[in-house]
């Protein structure tokens, strides 16, 4: 009997499930014309493939590539993409693809090339609003080729539309199984379809895409079938794809983790169960996917399968026995008679992240999660902030030394926890943060404190260098004003609604001035300056920055002011009393009980209305807000707070903590109607209360 390939088992494979009814079928396509077979490298797959390439090599580079990407991007925007130059173009095309001349083939290929680049030098700058319309005008200019599936124009058309998640789009184009003779084109078309549930027509189009050995491709064809609920066909595909690469076999959590699949040495053991194993980092993968295109059911349908599947590999294996010990050998606190629990080094990335583990200890503590050894892997070069981590180091077990956070990595599968779901009921598991939100709840129903403390030391020193650098008020309020500039997220992105206008900050700055306090501005040199305004310290520019200073002014501010940010996580599990304006999230937010709010109203533009909080903060529509331009297909937009809110927000929390005014926690009718609006999702907001004057001034909020 003549041996198969891998990809020829992979074939044969697919073909038997055709007579399997619990398994998805495979349309099998169309046989074209013979042609002479092509190398897996020839120059064409390699042109197909470069679009996928190059935003993943500018992806993972994003943020230090941010001001230069911004820049190019501004330049493409004004010199090709906006109207006048768009229709220039158009205009010229017509003119020489209706004369037939080599100059306007010549030129066809230069301009579709170039929409192409410019599309994905948007897409590097998180320009997506951007690069679909450097494609729109590619599809007006180049529609034949769209239509027949072939050139340079469709494969760029189709390419970026996926990297945009524009997969609607993708699939009014190509709504049935049909035979396309493009690596790139069947790729975005079998993702588009997988991520919109049309999973027989995802195998048809991935199967094609896999045919060219591609190991991407391969590794999408297994996640069809993951989501099928077919784990064998699943296993075959991540195992034949780890065969052409065997680094991607990489353990995958959160993408937050920043992975180096370049720098990674995979484990004998991980290389032999690839397939199984990998079963889990793909689901929590569709999971993420699904969560950020605000696709709630698929989001947490994804997690609870992947969380299953972990469930059956913890019975199966579990963390040798060498590497407990040396765990146990790096801790001081490490308890011998717990299971283990691993918290990858996505949970130090971001100074949010490292916020989330205040509240995955208070979940432990209140019985919500397991009695466990947490065990966190932060190697140095991962961790956003090591005096904020330090404080948690009586309480997890954290890892530091590179090689043994290799080789526990790739027991995330096992016993990894993540913090965007934890275990449900009914196929469906629960938002973590809506579980670290009723968690909130009932710690300050406790009057429990927070579970870490600054050092006396590092706030001396802190008090110290903000006197020596010159602000001497007798109190401060610590105030971020989110811009976008860190993540790349500001203007002209789809979550440009996470930021503020510094403008609209000033009233309240002076009116903490002139009741003898200091703003001090946190922040990165992203950020617009602040130098000139009176009242300011513009820490976020100024030369004593550093991540001890950052810590010690979240700790000792007598306020913060903020927004729905990382940053906010972070001062929460200090303790620190808060005031947040403009906040919107798709998230439960686990704020404390010292905690103020005001949101950003959604506006109806169809019934010309706000929707009422308990319109906007239930599903489906809650998960929607993480994406402006899919808010605005259903008609909808999100409006900043006004001036006046700031002001009378900071008012009214500045009367609170002087014990000048009444605060609704006192109760009322106000309070009353609150909880009534909120009725169906009463841990949205944790222990927080909203300001009273914003709710007086939009009372649709409450209905």
């Amino acid at each position: 009997m003549t041996a198969r390939s891998p990809i020829g088992s992979l074939r044969h494979r697919l073909g038997k499930q055709q007579a399997t009814t619990a398994s998805i079928r495979v349309v099998p396509p169309r046989q074209p014309s013979p042609q002479p077979p092509r190398s897996r490298w020839s120059p064409r797959t390699w042109l197909t493939t470069s679009a996928f390439r190059l935003y993943a090599f500018l992806s993972a580079r994003r943020r230090q590539l941010l001001p230069l990407t911004t820049r190019a991007a501004n330049i493409v925007d004004s010199r090709l993409i906006v109207a006048p130059s768009g229709a220039r173009l158009l205009r010229l095309m017509d003119r020489q693809l209706a004369k037939g001349s080599p100059v306007g083939g010549l030129l066809a290929r230069l301009i579709s090339t170039s929409l192409a680049a410019a599309a994905q030098v948007h897409l590097a700058a998180s320009r997506k609003p951007s690069a679909m319309r450097a494609v729109r005008v590619l599809n007006l200019i180049f529609r034949g080729q769209v239509r027949s599936r072939a050139g340079i124009g469709a494969q760029a058309y189709f390419t970026t539309l996926a990297l945009c998640s524009a997969y609607d789009r993708i699939v009014r184009e190509v709504p049935q199984p049909e035979t396309i003779d493009s690596f790139a084109i069947n790729f975005a078309v079998g993702v588009a379809h997988m991520y919109r549930g049309n999973l027989p027509v995802a195998a048809h189009f991935l199967a094609a895409a896999a045919a060219s050995d591609d190991g991407n491709a391969l590794r999408k064809l297994g996640s069809v079938h993951a989501l099928a609920g077919d784990h064998a066909q699943a296993a075959a595909c991540f195992e034949a794809s780890v065969a052409r690469d065997p680094r991607s076999v990489m353990a995958h959590q959160n993408y937050a983790g920043g992975y180096d699949p370049s720098t990674y040495t995979p484990s004998a053991w991980e290389l032999e169960n690839a397939g199984e194993l990998l079963i889990y980092d793909n689901l929590i993968q569709l999971g993420e996917n699904f969560y950020h295109q605000g696709r709630y059911d698929d989001t947490f349908r994804s997690y609870q399968a992947a969380l299953d599947h972990q469930d059956a590999l913890a019975r199966k294996w579990s963390i040798p026995e060498a590497l407990v010990q040396r765990i146990a050998a790096s801790s001081s606190i490490f308890d011998p008679t717990l299971p283990v629990r691993l918290l990858g080094y996505e949970w130090v990335t971001l100074i949010g992240h490292v916020g989330f583990i205040d509240c995955h200890l208070r979940m432990a503590a209140l019985g919500m999660l397991p009695r466990a050894n947490y065990v966190l892997l932060a190697p140095p070069g991962k961790v956003v902030n090591q005096p904020f981590l330090r404080l948690f180091a009586p309480h997890v077990t954290i890892i530091e030394e590179p090689t043994l956070v290799d080789d526990l990595l790739p027991y995330q599968r096992l016993v990894g926890d993540q913090f965007i779901a934890v275990r449900g009921e009914n196929g469906v598991a629960e938002p973590w943060a809506h579980a670290a939100s009723r968690a909130q709840v009932a710690w300050a129903a406790q009057q429990r404190g927070p579970i870490v403390k600054v050092p006396p030391e590092l706030m001396n020193a802190g008090t110290a260098r903000l006197r020596a650098a010159g602000v001497t008020a007798s109190w401060f309020v610590a105030m971020h004003i989110r811009e976008g500039g860190y993540h790349g997220d500001g203007p002209g992105t789809t979550r440009q609604h996470r930021s503020a206008n510094v403008g609209d900050y000033l009233a309240s700055i002076a009116h903490i001035a002139a009741r003898g306090g200091v703003v001090v501005r946190l922040g990165d040199r992203s950020m617009t300056p602040l130098s000139d305004v009176p009242g300011v310290f513009d820490y976020a520019h100024s030369d004593i920055k550093s991540a001890e200073m950052d810590l010690y002014l979240c700790a000792a501010a007598r306020l913060f002011v903020g927004t729905t940010s990382g940053l906010t996580t972070a001062v929460q599990a200090l303790g620190t009393p808060m005031l947040l304006v403009n906040c919107i999230s798709n998230d439960c937010q686990f704020w404390h009980e010292r905690t103020d709010f005001t949101v950003r109203p959604v506006y109806d533009r169809r019934n010309r209305r706000y929707l009422s909080l308990k319109e906007t903060y239930r599903q489906p529509l809650q998960a929607l807000l993480i994406d402006t331009a899919v808010l605005s297909r259903h008609g909808l937009e999100i409006h900043p707070n006004s001036a006046q809110d700031i002001t009378e927000a900071v008012r009214y929390k500045l009367d609170c903590l002087d014990d000048a005014g009444r605060s609704l926690r006192a109760g009322g009718p106000l309070l009353d109607r609150y909880h009534a609006a909120l009725a169906g999702n009463p841990y949205n907001f944790g222990a927080a209360l909203p300001v009273p004057a914003f709710l007086d001034r939009l009372p649709e909020l409450l209905g």
